[in-house]
């Protein structure tokens, strides 16, 4: 396997830049909790209500990595403002995938039903919010949901919308970038699925899973472990295939985004690497299989973090990569 370290995002965003960003000022992300900054922490906060238009969230290191996320990384790195509209255990869209969560009395705020609706009202405040305004040539928008559609309590386990299926997932992700190029983006980032059967949540026990039900898929021990691992498996994989071949299709066959660039960011391919040659990426004793922080899935407030740093770890729970592995993610 190749490693992508010198890739990571920089390479898309290098790419981007020579087709028209003079100099990346603002960047504007959506997704789930691999991405969320501390935007549902608001929603919990506030009885469910959301973050009202042209409100930008704090900075924060309370996020499901245990650290800061990658897209805080990659700001810090370009100099670019971070503009976060991503919702841990949101899904791409609620027609979807619906999930509720008791926390904010509704289900999970989704992409295409929150996320972009919210980005679209911060546009009346573009000023006061983006670096030097919102426009074409400074601000690049990146997309990473995946996690939630595919997963326990979704598609995996049958618990979509009847007669949805994973090319309607994917339809969505297109959906979105509809959205924002209406909305006068114009330099977008997709990045894929990682290998969720290899992450604890999903593995065997006697490959580093959860030996029995989860935090995140409380009835994991209904299921055939190995069976559900490899129908995972199956899962991401099409899903980035479908993505490797569907953003030159969309892009420049279908013309769908004229005079916009479109690139695909290959995070399945980076994890693997690590997973491969850990030694590259993490301290000493890499773990690659393990996590870091443990929950009691009966009791999500009774959880034990690891005598090993976290540094050490390529997962910071049973589902969520961790810090470390985010800065490593985005050549930080």
């Amino acid at each position: 396997m190749r490693s992508l370290l010198s890739a990571a995002l920089l390479v898309p965003l290098a790419q981007i830049a020579s087709c028209g960003v003079k100099k990346m000022e603002n960047l504007v992300l959506f997704g789930d909790s691999y991405t969320d900054e501390g935007r549902l922490g608001y929603f919990i906060n506030n009885n469910g209500s959301a973050p009202p238009a042209g409100q930008l969230l704090p900075e924060s290191t309370s996020t499901a990595s245990g650290g800061a996320v990658w897209g805080r990384f990659i700001a810090q790195k370009s100099g670019a403002k971070l503009l976060d509209y991503a919702v841990s255990g949101a899904t791409c869209s609620n027609k979807i995938v619906q999930r509720d969560f008791s926390l904010i009395h509704q289900p999970f705020p989704s992409v295409k039903e929150y996320e972009v609706p919210a980005y679209e009202a911060d546009l009346k405040f573009a000023a006061e919010l983006y670096t030097n305004g919102m426009k074409a040539e400074n601000t690049v928008y990146g997309l990473w949901i995946g996690t939630n559609d595919l997963g326990a309590g979704a598609i995996l386990t049958d618990t979509n919308a009847a007669g949805t299926t994973i090319t309607d997932y994917v339809d969505c992700v297109w959906g979105v970038f509809d959205s924002v190029y209406k909305s006068g983006g114009r330099h977008f980032v997709l990045m894929n699925t990682v290998p969720l059967e290899l992450s604890p949540m999903y593995n065997v026990p006697e490959l580093g899973g959860t030996p029995g039900d989860s935090q995140f898929w409380q009835n994991k021990t209904a299921y055939n472990v190995t069976e559900y691992k490899y129908k995972i498996k199956e899962y991401t994989t099409s899903v980035n295939t479908m993505f490797r071949y569907g953003v030159p299709f969309q892009s420049v066959v279908e013309k769908r985004w004229p005079g916009a660039t479109v690139q695909l960011f290959d995070v399945h391919s980076l994890i693997m690497d690590m997973i491969a040659t850990p030694e590259k990426y993490f301290s000493a004793p890499a773990n690659v299989t393990g996590y870091y922080h443990v929950c009691n899935p009966a009791d999500n407030s009774k959880c034990v973090d690891s005598k090993n740093d976290m540094a050490t770890f390529l997962w910071y729970d049973e589902l969520h990569p961790s810090e470390r592995t985010g800065r490593f993610q985005f050549l930080i």
